[in-house]
């Protein structure tokens, strides 16, 4: 198996592994048949160590945690466990021939299960009951993959999210904005107010614990209705949970940058604090700006 050992794909497939290494050896399975294959055929030998209970128990807790917490990973179960039986019964049918008694370590099948009886009596319904359980997991993986795809698309051809700041809102008592999580492939736009515009070009630098992660340069002013706005982009790979500042400062054709303001927002996981009654009087045009 190109660039994984047997013991690094175990891992992964049981769920394991760290989640950037996990990543690239999803990308890697994507992009090579080869290594596709051969992840499928250590699924199925992990499903049969599992039922067969000799997995062993660290990865037996990754493996229920991260196979059988799904509907699909359920459904692969049941389904090894009917073709585990089938070929047990297979097995102990050649092993039997010319006796009428079943082997030893075969148990008798309860005559008080009518769908099962059905299987053994006509093993090719048995196999047939399997082929078609498996087409309807692969339709429902890729039904479930194209709805994501779309999903994942509409958001993109949304444009990217959009956030107004007002300068030094933190310090004037407000409470601080909050922005949602993004994925990572989402795009965010960061509007920073300005009363006026002095200057032809504008820089910024992204701050998070006292330390710069990103400057953009040869920043321009876009006019609003009673204000001016320098628009910032960033990916949502770079906006992690956090508190973050983004310093402003203007570029003159000669000269250093001038320091204009300091600009704060969060990006959490939480909902936004719902701001109060005062809040929302204080400064009406500003909130119906951020509707």
């Amino acid at each position: 198996m190109p660039k994984i050992d047997e013991q690094e794909a175990r891992d992964y497939l049981v769920g394991k592994l760290s989640p950037q290494r996990a990543a690239e050896l999803h990308a890697l399975r994507d992009s090579e048949a080869d290594v596709n294959e051969e992840l499928l055929a250590l699924e199925e030998e992990l499903y049969d160590e599992y039922l067969a209970g000799t997995l062993p128990e660290p990865e037996k807790q990754y493996f229920e945690t991260h196979f059988l917490s799904t509907a699909s990973g359920k459904e692969k179960l049941h389904f090894a466990a009917m073709f585990g039986q089938y070929r047990e019964f297979q097995l102990a049918d050649k092993s039997s021939a010319g006796r009428r008694v079943p082997a030893p370590y075969y148990a008798p099948i309860p005559p008080s299960s009518p769908l099962f009886a059905t299987f053994t009596r006509n093993p090719a319904f048995a196999v047939l009951a399997i082929v078609i359980g498996g087409l309807l997991v692969t339709l429902t993986g890729w039904l479930y993959a194209n709805k994501s795809s779309g999903h994942h698309s509409a958001r993109l051809a949304a444009g990217p999210l959009e956030l107004n700041l007002s300068p030094g809102s933190v310090e004037s008592g407000e409470t601080i904005r909050h922005l949602a999580a993004p994925a990572k492939t989402d795009r965010v736009k960061i509007l920073l107010e300005l009363p006026k515009s002095d200057f032809k070009k504008y820089r910024t630098q992204l701050v998070r614990e006292n330390k710069v992660l990103e400057s953009q340069e040869e920043l321009q002013t876009e006019s609003r209705s009673t204000h001016y706005v320098v628009p910032v982009t960033f990916t949502g790979a770079t906006l992690i949970p956090g508190d973050y500042q983004l310093k402003l400062s203007g570029v003159p054709d000669t000269g250093q940058p001038t320091y204009i303001d300091s600009y704060a927002f969060r990006v959490t996981t939480e909902p936004p604090p719902v701001p109060s009654d005062s809040d929302l009087q204080r400064d009406p045009q500003r909130d119906e700006l951020a509707r």
